[in-house]
């Protein structure tokens, strides 16, 4: 549920009720109503802000979808996958065959 994704979230950016509630402009009381209650954001612009505010992505605060911080890619990980598509199936699969070799 929403109000469990955003106290877990809330909990893992070590931030107290009345931090996020200064941050968003609201009462502490609100932002406990948001973990506690079926009570939500009201605005999709409020729930941006929130996500902004946690580093949690909003597929994940509104759904459950997908990993709770945005994904980063490093240099090196985007070159690979550059490359990696670059390749026909058959090689991406001697590749991936490889790598799982390489990780055991």
């Amino acid at each position: 549920m929403m109000k469990d994704r955003l106290k877990q979230a809330r909990k893992a950016a070590g931030f107290s009720r009345a931090k996020v509630a200064q941050a968003m402009h609201k009462s502490p009381y609100t932002v406990k109503a948001w973990e506690t209650t079926e009570r939500k954001p009201r605005t999709m612009r409020e729930v941006k802000r929130l996500c902004s505010l946690l580093n949690i992505r909003v597929e994940w605060y509104l759904a459950g979808e997908g990993p709770m911080r945005p994904v980063k890619t490093e240099a090196r990980e985007q070159e690979l996958l550059a490359l990696f598509s670059e390749l026909t199936d058959e090689q991406q699969e001697a590749v991936l065959g490889m790598l799982r070799v390489m990780r055991k």
